[in-house]
């Protein structure tokens, strides 16, 4: 558990990285390539967005669903030339992997981990754009979820960028061999090294879930709340639409992922229950010291009507305000 407030050498992590430039190892992310002529028409079919209109260097969000439209997987799906990779929090592959395979019946796709041949540094902060252009000669991706594929003195690597924070950010790809050679390179321009928790808070403050904490195989799409990044309601038949849609036709769902402003000193707890009145309204999955917000904040499925921005909840823990993500609260 985080102390209250941070230790000085987090702060000084934290504001190297929220206000400066930054990078994370987050080499146990999960990134898994499909290749084979049937690739895009396969995915299509077994997630919420619409794969068959990306082009290569394009991206979107998506959530991969079972036949009763629950959540298997959350991804970043980046199209490229001859293949797709998905990209996603750590421990995945082995789930998604078996739950793709199970349905290849004669479709040419073919799937492969990259696990132990690739890593992934996490690099974020106001300079951290001009820290890449340096270092690649080039501007980095401006579209969200755009990538490209680059030359980092001598390495060839992958620039990914992603809403896994407030500031701009990118996931950098290098083969695992070259990890350190590139984190040389990325310090020397700028992109201070700095601890995992760091990367916890900053997305954290964006109201970024990851799967495995925050999002598990007993959420429904729209419970995550994500509609308009990772849901596609015009698409075409794929596994777990008829869920999905029926859930947009009613209008709602009976809870939904919120982010929270919390008004107390005690550090929340992941799975912590908040009550009202004896009454559960919610539960907490993800919770950090957020330096810019000087407080705490915290991700928590909220029951339907106490899920709005700016509802504040007098639970028996203390109060808390919902907020749209820290981008609200940091500011006002």
């Amino acid at each position: 558990m985080m102390p209250l407030p941070p230790n000085p050498e987090t702060l000084e992590q934290y504001s190297a990285l929220a206000y400066g430039a930054g990078r994370v190892d987050v080499s146990d992310r999960t990134q898994v390539r499909i290749t084979g002529a049937d690739r895009v028409k396969f995915l299509h079919g077994f997630c919420t967005n619409d794969i068959k209109r990306l082009k290569a260097g394009a991206g979107c969000e998506a959530f991969l669903t079972n036949v009763k439209g629950r959540v298997l997987g959350h991804v970043f799906v980046f199209c490229g030339e001859q293949d797709l990779v998905l990209e996603t929090s750590p421990g995945q592959a082995a789930a998604i992997l078996g739950h793709l395979d199970r349905y290849v019946i004669r479709e040419d796709v073919q799937f492969d981990h990259l696990a132990a041949r690739v890593a992934e540094w996490f690099v974020a902060g106001p300079r951290a754009e001009a820290a890449l252009a340096g270092l690649l000669g080039d501007t980095p991706p401006a579209n969200m979820l755009a990538h490209r594929t680059g030359d980092l003195a001598g390495v060839s690597v992958s620039l990914r960028r992603v809403p896994l924070a407030r500031m701009p950010a990118f996931l950098l790809s290098c083969p695992a061999e070259r990890q350190a050679e590139v984190g040389r390179e990325l310090d020397q321009a700028g992109a201070r090294l700095v601890a995992a928790e760091i990367f916890d808070i900053v997305r954290v403050e964006a109201g970024f879930p990851l799967y495995g904490r925050d999002i598990s195989d007993e959420c429904l799409p729209q419970e995550v709340n994500r509609d308009r990044q990772a849901i596609s309601f015009t698409k075409g038949c794929y596994l777990g639409q008829e869920t999905v849609a029926r859930l947009d036709s009613l209008g709602h769902v009976n809870r939904k992922l919120a982010s929270l402003r919390w008004h107390g000193a005690e550090m929340l707890q992941p799975g912590q229950e908040l009550t009202v009145a004896g009454q559960a309204v919610g539960r907490i999955t993800s919770a950090v010291w957020s330096p810019r917000a000087a407080t705490i904040l915290a991700l928590a499925y909220l029951r339907r009507g106490s899920d709005s921005p700016g509802t504040r909840i007098e639970t028996e823990a203390g109060v808390a305000e919902v907020v749209e993500g820290v981008a609200n609260g940091a500011s006002s």
